[in-house]
């Protein structure tokens, strides 16, 4: 199985302002939507909830919460990334961490592939900024045949290109 996480990031690595997306990139929803569909994700609670407590159709939902009593409809509720993969993993061959920050930080360890969207923009500094984790580059390294050289056209707020790390083995 592989274990692979997908992301998006500005300039200084800014995910989000809390469970909250500050660009529009439709070009890259495409991207992600073609990545994931078919296959389980896993996500935190936040941003379940940022979704709207709906699922992205045509995949398995895996919610990672700290509540016991936590229900999310059309989703498989967890109460920790382990949990959570093998819950994934029954299913399929491959399988992607779609955030939040805190899954992407505590899943690093356990990635195998990491799908990082660059875009060309900085958002304004505010209080509630998420990081996306820092790449080790003794831990990962690009492959050049599944990363773009150039930026890829302006799509909505932004140019954008996507670099492919696999952890060194």
């Amino acid at each position: 199985m592989t274990i692979a996480m997908i992301w998006a990031q500005d300039k200084n690595g800014v995910l989000g302002n809390g469970n909250e997306m500050l660009w529009h990139v439709p070009e890259d929803f495409k991207h992600f939507k073609a990545a994931t569909l078919g296959h389980p994700v896993i996500m935190g609670r936040g941003s379940w909830e940022a979704l709207g407590g709906k699922p992205l159709p045509g995949r398995l939902n895996v919610v990672i919460t700290g509540q016991k009593d936590y229900v999310a409809e059309e989703a498989k509720v967890t109460h920790s990334l382990q949990q959570a993969v093998a819950v994934a993993q029954t299913s399929a061959e491959l399988v992607w961490i779609v955030g939040g920050a805190r899954v992407y930080a505590d899943a690093m360890g356990i990635a195998d592939e990491l799908v990082v969207t660059d875009l060309d923009l900085e958002v304004a500094v505010a209080p509630d900024l998420v990081y996306a984790p820092t790449i080790d580059t003794e831990s990962w390294w690009a492959d050049p045949a599944r990363s773009d050289a150039q930026w890829r056209p302006r799509s909505g707020d932004a140019r954008w290109r996507v670099t492919t790390y696999l952890r060194r083995r």
